[in-house]
């Protein structure tokens, strides 16, 4: 296919070799910066720039920055359906969990080539409704393949119908987690620890108390078109109301677009109130994240102080976790941004340090309880719980509202029980 330059550029838009060279140096700029700043922060001027061209450049070829992610989501999603239908029929035995090891290294890897659109998928939901349907409707190709193999495997699940969007997720974040915290072993390690947990899951002992989706799509999951620490004041009862407003939309932001896509004016609009009551408290971005990530902190650690108690029966750590996916609501934003995002803030290496104990407190915990302990690589499967406790089911029930909060719940209990082996959390009654 010859490629070409948009109108009304040149009289002849066909391409010569310096404008396919120049066309393909924009699109790996667009990516590079995608997957550093986000989408929402990232600008057709800055794409133009990083490849030594102006934004009027880029323009000669896309119509903006929506044109180009969405070329990228199309060639992600694409690879992604592609997967799904390699998901192998599945067999009861170690055969069929080396089978799925093999594909979650397969689905994996489509993750790392396509980290900057994964990311961004979230932001787009939000602002761009024609990449927002893309998304849905591959994700629910994707979803029917998985279905159409589980069900030939003969596949018993706890919760049948959220399966497809569940292993998905649980995939990404495990190795998104896995990138994060730049552990000292291999992926193929965590790939293993994945796929068994999901194995033990899909066949898991106890009968299924639920049924599979139909693959016409219906029933399918969609995606739906404190401190005062880093205040530049103290808070006078005054303004508690305009600090709280404040915070609440400083998070419902750095959902939306990521840290990099938020700037304090963005957050002044949302809240309703003038740049300059921004500024009375925080002297700027990183100094307002901070505050809620203490917030984030002391709510996480309050949770993780409780787990040791919880453990000791099914409704004390039913409840827990019940509590756990509450917490997410207020906090998996800030948590989420936090982990996989500003992940190297100067003010924040105290209490990073900090959240990741507690998070690594409470998935060692899960793992000293299970039943299969001692775990063949604790270190591999810490990682992977860690993503089932906070970004999978922020993530589903919060951030992209696939799942509703007990739905999420279910499938998180679902894989702790069966995947992880913790015999105290209840099952269905």
């Amino acid at each position: 296919m010859v490629e070409i330059r948009r109108p009304p550029y040149g009289r002849n838009p066909a391409l010569a070799a310096h404008g396919v060279r120049a066309r393909r140096e924009i699109v790996e700029a667009a990516r590079e910066l995608f997957a550093r700043r986000g989408y929402q922060a990232t600008t057709v001027e800055a794409i133009g720039e990083a490849t030594g061209r102006s934004g009027a450049a880029v323009y000669q070829y896309f119509e903006g920055k929506v044109e180009i992610f969405e070329a990228f989501m199309r060639e992600s999603t694409a690879e992604l359906i592609t997967v799904g239908d390699q998901f192998p029929v599945l067999s009861d035995d170690p055969a069929g969990a080396a089978a799925l090891q093999v594909w979650v290294g397969d689905l994996m890897q489509v993750f790392l080539r396509h980290k900057g659109t994964f990311l961004g998928w979230a932001q787009v939901q939000f602002s761009e409704p024609k990449l927002a349907a893309i998304g849905q409707a591959n994700l629910k190709k994707f979803q029917e393949s998985i279905v159409e193999r589980l069900v030939a495997a003969g596949a018993h699940p706890p919760t049948p119908g959220v399966v497809p969007v569940g292993i998905l997720s649980f995939t990404q974040w495990s190795l998104f987690m896995y990138v994060a915290q730049r552990p000292e072993f291999s992926q193929e390690r965590l790939e293993r620890a994945v796929a068994s947990t999901l194995h033990t899951y899909l066949f898991t002992p106890a009968e299924s108390v639920g049924r599979w989706p139909t693959t016409d799509g219906e029933e399918l999951p969609s995606i739906p078109l404190g401190d005062a620490l880093g205040l530049r004041r103290p808070v006078t009862a005054r303004g508690v109301g305009t600090v709280q407003r404040i915070l609440l939309a400083a998070a419902d932001r750095f959902s939306r677009a990521g840290y990099n896509g938020t700037s304090l004016s963005d957050i002044a609009a949302t809240a309703g109130v003038s740049h300059g009551s921004v500024y009375t408290y925080w002297a700027d971005r990183e100094a307002l994240f901070t505050t809620l990530a203490q917030d984030a902190c002391a709510a996480l650690e309050l949770h993780v102080q409780g787990l040791e108690e919880a453990l000791r029966t099914p409704d004390g750590l039913s409840n827990w976790l019940h509590g756990w996916v509450a917490m997410l609501d207020i906090h998996g934003a800030v948590l989420f941004t936090w982990t996989h995002e500003v992940v190297d803030l100067p003010g924040l290496t105290e209490l990073t340090g900090r959240m990741n104990d507690a998070m690594n407190t409470a998935a060692d915990m899960f793992l000293d309880n299970s039943a299969r302990a001692p775990m063949e690589d604790p270190k591999a499967m810490c990682i992977a719980v860690r993503a089932m406790l906070a970004d999978v089911p922020y993530v589903l029930s919060t951030q992209l509202g696939i799942l509703e909060r007990d739905a999420a719940y279910d499938f998180v209990a679902g894989l702790l029980r069966e995947g992880v082996g913790i015999v105290s959390v209840a099952g269905p009654q």
